[in-house]
C-alpha cells in the first residue's frame, strides 16, 4: 500500500536523485562539473554529456515506478533492488570521473554536497525493499493461517 514506509523511503530516495540531478557535483579552476555536462566560468559548456543526469532520473523514476505497483510486490522488490544497484553503479561511476579529474587539475578541486547524498538514495532504495519483503512475509503468513 502507499501508506507504508517503503513509500516513503522510496519518495526520499526518488527525491535525493532529483537533487543530485540538477545538482553540481564538482568545482574546480572556475569550472563545474554537473549533470549536464563541463561548464566553464561563463556558463558555456565546455565537455561532458547528460549521462549522470539521465541515469539519475531512471534511479528516481524506479523509485515511484516501485512505489506505484504496490499490488505486484515481487516487482516492487525487483524495481527497489535494480535502483539500489543503479545507485551503487552511479557512485561508481562519479568516484573514477573524481579520480580523472584529480589527475587532470590537483589544485582547487571541491566537492558538492550533493555527492554526499548519493548513498542514502542508495540505502533508502535498499531499506524499501528490505520494507516490501517484510509485508510480504507477513502477507504469507496470514494467508498460512486461514
Amino acid at each position: 500500500m502507499i501508506q507504508r514506509i517503503q513509500s516513503i523511503y522510496l519518495i526520499l530516495a526518488a527525491g535525493i536523485q532529483a537533487v543530485f540531478a540538477l545538482g553540481t557535483y564538482y568545482t574546480f579552476n572556475d569550472k563545474q562539473l554537473t549533470g549536464e555536462g563541463l561548464f566553464n566560468a561563463e556558463g558555456l559548456q565546455i565537455g561532458g554529456d547528460s549521462k549522470t543526469m539521465a541515469m539519475s532520473f531512471i534511479i528516481g523514476g524506479l523509485s515511484i515506478i516501485s512505489m506505484v505497483v504496490f499490488k505486484n510486490r515481487k516487482l516492487q522488490m525487483k524495481l527497489a533492488n535494480g535502483a539500489g544497484l543503479l545507485g551503487f553503479a552511479q557512485i561508481v561511476f562519479l568516484v573514477r570521473s573524481y579520480m580523472n579529474l584529480t589527475l587532470i587539475d590537483q589544485a582547487d578541486l571541491s566537492i558538492g554536497f550533493v555527492v554526499f547524498l548519493m548513498p542514502f538514495s542508495m540505502i533508502l532504495n535498499f531499506l524499501a525493499a528490505k520494507s516490501i519483503k517484510k509485508d510480504d512475509n507477513l502477507v504469507r503468513s496470514v494467508d498460512r493461517i486461514r
